[in-house]
């Protein structure tokens, strides 16, 4: 881990430093003016600003470009020493007040500022449900198991997770389990096994899962030099009945973010749920660049470094539920307000509005991107293999794709009512009649897709046929041979269009691709 300190006394000489940490104090002019073009300058994992960093505005421009927003860390009494410069540079850089003892801090870089993510789900029917306790049981679908039972007020195991969980060397580990529940406590037991050892486990640790307890969910597993392994028990108090959802396991930042530093998590505190939302003010210059991940088996963000290179501020969502995500909706628009709420906000502290919005998605990002973005007015909205019809996606999945993504049918359960024919009909009703009535006409509207789309075939059809879109400021599509995920040029033609958004609307053309 590289850190670099600018400010007064040197924390190296006053703290113990772990050995494998390679600490650098006010050297940056130095390395700066050392390093050639052909070796450049390594990045830093963490900067630590603790006193006036005497850097040149060209010099901070450039140290920006060696640190990830977030990994930037402040004393909280800097204010006033601090010119426009470096002011304008914490701020760019998404800088975090310092407000722990040094030596605290310095123990707790390397588990919260490392580089990756990982998340993984476990669902419901990796149970092995206690029969001598639950008497009935039923899937709703993949993702919710529902159990009737009476603990008769006392603690009973329910069952074991049939995998065990790897927790990685040097990585803290987060539990997070989606319910709906009103007459239980839920809590998870966890049997930690060190590696070698003869299956003897001398570690456990007890989750209180009913508490929204920041604090419980950012500590639970304590990160070890050495790997381990992990099994799960569920543990269960109450009567009646409980409805199980699918169990997170996630890499923990100590409270620095979800997944990567300064990720935040959206919750629906009636399923426990959760969608993870991260932003980057960027260079704090119009436009916000909205990204909605695509369907992803792995939980995390996608194109961090896609935007991330195009400087611009920007605002990524990925959805954990199910196994893939649920295209960012739910029956009761919780998940609806809550995204819109959370653009607004962050376009508010900016200092934009509307008409500064790009909202973006592939595949099953594409259905938020067009829905919301069409509800805020944003000045664009650029998709690639637009995915709207939900309820049609489900109803061809006997002929046009047998055996691949029946998931869609748990997704549509979530959206809509139930399952069946005239229901996923009234799903894809209810999304026309609300998209239709919405006011594109300052809206510059970019959909590239594919001609043999095996899920929406529909979607460019029935866009160009919308009110909306012919009343938009402009609709262009672009049709690619083949099936969904057949041709990677659709994507590739999503990223022009957003480099033309930004060059020939905003003035930017320090666009590149990642």
């Amino acid at each position: 881990m590289r850190v670099l300190q600018l400010g007064n006394d040197n924390w190296e000489k006053k703290y113990t430093v772990p050995e494998d940490m390679e600490w650098h104090f006010n050297d940056f002019s130095f390395e700066e003016k050392k390093a050639t073009k052909k070796k450049g300058i390594k990045s830093y994992d963490v900067i630590l600003v603790t006193g006036k960093t005497n850097l040149t505005n060209d010099q901070l421009k450039k140290l920006k470009q060696l640190i990830s927003p977030y990994h930037v860390l402040y004393s909280s009494n800097l204010n006033t020493e601090l010119d426009d410069h470096e002011k304008y540079f914490l701020k760019s850089i998404a800088a975090q007040k310092i407000k722990e003892e040094p030596q605290y801090l310095i123990d707790r870089l390397p588990i919260r500022y490392f580089s990756g993510q990982s998340g993984l789900r476990i669902f419901p029917s990796q149970l092995k449900l206690n029969e001598h306790v639950v008497k009935s049981y039923e899937f709703e679908e993949q993702g919710h198991l529902k159990v009737n039972l009476d603990t008769h007020n006392e603690w009973v195991n329910l069952g074991t997770y049939k995998s065990g969980v790897f927790i990685d060397p040097d990585k803290q580990i987060n539990f997070w389990l989606s319910l709906k529940n009103f007459n239980f406590q839920v809590r998870l037991r966890i049997f930690i096994q060190q590696p070698g050892t003869d299956g003897d486990v001398k570690e456990q640790r007890v989750i209180d899962l009913s508490s929204f307890n920041k604090d419980e969910y950012f500590s639970q597993i304590e990160a070890s030099e050495h790997y381990r392994t992990a099994t799960l028990n569920l543990e269960v108090k109450g009567s009646g009945d409980l409805i199980i959802g699918v169990l997170h396991s996630r890499w923990g930042r100590d409270g620095a973010g979800n997944f990567i530093a300064g990720g935040q998590r959206i919750v629906n505190p009636q399923t426990r749920d959760d969608i993870a939302y991260y932003f980057n003010p960027g260079d704090l210059k119009p436009p916000l660049n909205v990204y909605f991940s695509g369907a992803r088996e792995a939980e995390g963000f996608e194109a961090y470094f896609l935007f991330k290179g195009l400087k611009a501020p920007m605002l990524l969502f990925t959805d954990m539920r199910l196994n893939i995500g649920q295209f960012y909706d739910d029956k009761d628009n919780f998940f609806e307000q809550e995204i819109i709420k959370t653009i607004k906000s962050k376009l508010n502290e900016l200092g934009f509005d509307e008409s500064q919005l790009l909202v973006n998605g592939i595949s099953m990002g594409t259905y938020p991107a067009i829905k919301y973005g069409a509800k805020m007015s944003a000045h664009a909205i650029n998709v690639a293999k637009p995915l709207v019809n939900l309820g049609y996606i489900a109803s061809r999945t006997a002929l046009d794709r047998p055996d691949e993504f029946e998931t869609m049918f748990d997704i549509d359960k979530g959206i809509g009512p139930a399952t069946d024919r005239d229901d996923l009909k009234k799903i894809d009703e209810n999304f026309w009649k609300e998209f239709d009535k919405q006011d594109l006409s300052k809206t510059r509207f970019f959909a590239g897709y594919m001609i043999n789309d095996d899920y929406d075939d529909k979607a460019v059809k029935e866009l160009k046929e919308s009110p909306a879109v012919k009343q938009a400021a402009q609709f262009s599509a672009k049709g690619f041979p083949g099936r969904h995920n057949d041709d990677p040029q659709v994507n590739y033609w999503f990223i022009d269009r957003l480099n033309e958004l930004l060059r020939e609307d905003f003035g930017r053309d320090n666009e590149k691709r990642n």
